[in-house]
């Protein structure tokens, strides 16, 4: 009844959690000190009244805006808007007004939903954005705005109307990419749906999940929110970045999801705790709880030495692999210990296949995205006529079929001897060194070039000397033509996407 085949739309994922999950938990947050709680039969409930209102005020297809941070709130309207048949555009909330107003625009975006910290913004989106024709603020009333918990008390009780097809658009995402203009990926309701349940159920139902990553990232939303509606998950919500430790503590959940810097980060934190507490074991069960079993990290390399280093915690880290254009994932390590393959993102995930051309990683999955909106000249350099999608990562596969990355295509340094060089390969071997916090290599005049941003909480006589004597000592492990010969250091951040990716391109030295 419940077999993978008979969901294909992100309303089968809501109705089938709510028939097979009931009055289990959902979601559970705090508000201060206060912890809430909504079920998998309330979230139905809501989202249907959401659709409601949606079918009786906009046509069918109708695309949506939605701003803010992770909340009950915000999946609900989500989902809503997916249930009637319309198309979220999910838009990250650390936008300025007017790259917000420009992704509303290039969206065909009629309404926006929006929290507490876009309520300033409000008035001059709605005069940057014409075709928008109502706004929703998502947590209270607002004096010219809907109210969302209004609408869920009008239309309580009632459910929509329209179908909802498997290949229909559902959601816009928009990628920050590191040059040019963010492209927004198409991703239907099978797509996602392909995603959310390509991993099989290991007796998930009931585990806490700790959900830390911003919600309109793909990786968030796919891993944590849509696979909770699969596995009959408990999300718990994280309030800020800052408060990681103490969430852990409060939910005591089983997994968790970040990227390899918030990971680099804890591991750093319980390093410094092991100089004194030499019980590493009791450290790891200190941060992340009794119950922790396994903690989820992608969007960026994850180093050898950071898995081992949590595991000598006893916290067992596992890497994965995707991008928005595949729903997100492609590959995962989950359930792989052997350390000979620490360094792969792990073996393709159910239905996806991976080729390489070129030294290209190409892939085709039920989760690649229809296309880039309004933009087929992208589309076509990006998709194949035969459906294979041109990631732009550079890799190879094992024997095993482990997947393993080298670097991005568009940043190989070519030097005049004619030798490709990746950066993200050297960068890499930074991972864990204090001293620095950001790092780009580039080629400029045939040299090899590490760029530098330190830790500034970190002290030191001669940050320079620190980080010459890094390279000197990664160099000698590294051919000739792949070491790095000059280093610059640089006294600001380097210039960020919206998803804190550097912009390569925005480096004054290249």
């Amino acid at each position: 009844m419940f077999a993978r085949e008979n969901i294909r739309t992100m309303k089968d994922l809501v109705y089938t959690g709510a028939e097979r999950f009931g009055d289990d938990p959902f979601m559970r947050w705090y508000v201060k000190k206060d912890l809430h709680e909504k079920t998998y039969n309330q979230i139905k409930h809501d989202v249907d009244a959401i659709a409601v209102w949606l079918e009786k005020n906009f046509d069918y297809g109708a695309h949506a805006a939605i701003i803010g941070g992770t909340s009950y709130n915000y999946v609900a309207a989500w989902f809503g808007i997916a249930c009637c048949g319309d198309v979220t555009v999910p838009l990250s909330p650390s936008n300025g007004v007017d790259a917000l107003a420009d992704e509303i625009n290039r969206s065909d975006s009629e309404i926006i939903f929006f929290d507490e910290s876009h309520e300033k913004d409000i008035e001059e989106l709605k005069r940057l954005c014409p075709a928008v024709k109502k706004c929703v603020h998502i947590t209270k009333e607002f004096e010219g705005a809907e109210s969302l918990d209004n609408i869920i008390k009008e239309y309580s009780g009632q459910a929509p109307t329209a179908e909802v097809k498997p290949e229909a658009l559902v959601a816009i995402i928009f990628t920050s990419g590191t040059t040019g203009q963010s492209k927004g990926v198409m991703l239907s309701n099978a797509n996602l749906v392909d995603n959310a349940t390509c991993e099989p159920d290991r007796g998930y139902h009931g585990d806490k999940r700790l959900s830390i990553l911003p919600i309109h990232h793909i990786f968030c939303f796919v891993c944590d929110i849509l696979a909770a509606f699969w596995f009959g998950r408990i999300l718990c919500i994280n309030d800020s970045l800052m408060r990681i430790p103490k969430n852990l503590k409060l939910y005591q959940p089983k997994q968790a999801t970040v990227v390899p810097m918030i990971a680099a980060s804890i591991l750093n934190k319980m390093r410094a705790a092991a100089k004194t507490n030499p019980d590493k074991l009791a450290i790891g069960k200190d941060v992340f709880g009794e119950d922790f079993e396994i903690l989820y990290a992608g969007g960026s390399y994850l180093s050898p030495e950071i898995i081992d280093g949590y595991r000598e915690f006893g916290i067992a880290i596992s890497q994965g692999y995707g991008m928005t254009e595949c729903a997100s994932r492609i590959s995962s390590n989950s359930g792989i210990n052997d350390p000979s393959k620490y360094t792969s993102v792990g073996r393709t995930v159910a239905g996806c296949s991976v080729k390489i051309v070129d030294g290209e990683i190409w892939v085709k999955s039920p989760s690649v995205m229809m296309g880039y909106y309004k933009n087929p000249e992208e589309t076509a350099k990006t998709l194949t006529e035969d459906g294979w999608l041109k990631t732009g990562d550079l890799g190879y596969i094992d024997e095993d079929n482990f997947v393993y990355l080298t670097g991005r295509k568009k940043n190989l340094i070519i030097l005049s001897n004619g030798e490709n060089i990746s950066p993200e390969e050297l960068e890499n071997k930074f991972a864990l060194f204090k001293p620095v916090k950001e790092i780009v290599v580039y080629g400029k005049d045939d040299v090899i070039t590490a760029e530098v941003y330190p830790d500034p909480e970190y002290e030191s006589d001669d940050i320079r000397a620190e980080i010459q004597a890094e390279i000197d000592r990664i160099n000698e492990s590294l051919p000739t033509i792949k070491q790095i010969h000059a280093l610059v250091i640089r006294d600001t951040e380097f210039e960020k996407t919206a998803s804190k990716k550097i912009k390569r391109n925005s480096i004054t030295a290249l």
